[in-house]
């Protein structure tokens, strides 16, 4: 599972790769861009940043919104912060969701906890002497009271991941990353894809909540 992830302070620089316009941006979100320059870990039920696609406009053209992140449990009770790519299409909660309303979820890093509780930090892998990288998350999206809220999908862990955890975010590289936010994305080919390799820090013996 994937249960906190990262924003470094050069996300926002990241984005400004070719996923965002900086310009349009700053007109419809310059408030939230400050929260994209800091530095910080985001944590379930925290608003966070997601890259989507509006229908009416020519494919590449994206968008950050801030959403919140886990949809309320069966009538109310706890957060559903993932959903298996294995099964999202055939769960109620969520098959409409990845029909209909798929995002991205940008960021720095994931952390995850082995069996010990040890905390390991994923990261992309990147060229020596270089900083930065930026990870996708695939995920969707909806509606619930009135507020925006999405859930990240998870995979079967790659070699990266597979001795910390057996979960891990579904991670997409960049062409099909944009694939996965495109009207007529074939859904089942993007859920199958087996996440790059990542670089892997251990950060010592904590809690789950350290």
């Amino acid at each position: 599972m994937c249960s906190r992830y990262h924003m470094d302070g050069e996300l926002l620089r990241e984005l400004e790769k070719g996923w965002i316009d900086p310009e349009t941006e700053k007109e419809e979100n310059a408030d939230f861009l400050s929260f994209l320059s800091a530095s910080h870990d985001v944590c379930p039920s925290m608003k966070a940043p997601v890259l989507i696609h509006e229908p009416c406009e020519a494919p590449g053209k994206f968008h950050l919104r801030e959403y919140r992140w886990g949809f309320p449990g069966v009538e109310g009770k706890g957060l559903v912060i993932n959903a298996r790519c294995e099964t999202a299409l055939e769960k109620k909660m969520f098959a409409e969701s990845v029909e209909k309303r798929r995002c991205l979820i940008p960021a720095s890093g994931f952390y995850e906890w082995s069996e010990r509780k040890d905390k390991y930090f994923f990261t992309p892998k990147r060229a020596a002497g270089t900083e930065g990288g930026l990870l996708m998350m695939a995920g969707f999206y909806r509606k619930w009271e009135g507020e925006e809220r999405f859930v990240i999908l998870t995979t079967r862990a790659n070699a990266s991941v597979s001795r910390i955890h057996p979960r891990m975010p579904l991670i997409l590289g960049r062409a099909d990353a944009e694939k996965w936010l495109e009207e007529g994305c074939e859904i089942s080919a993007q859920l199958e894809k087996e996440p790059e390799e990542l670089e892997r820090e251990q950060l010592g013996q904590l809690s789950l909540f350290g």
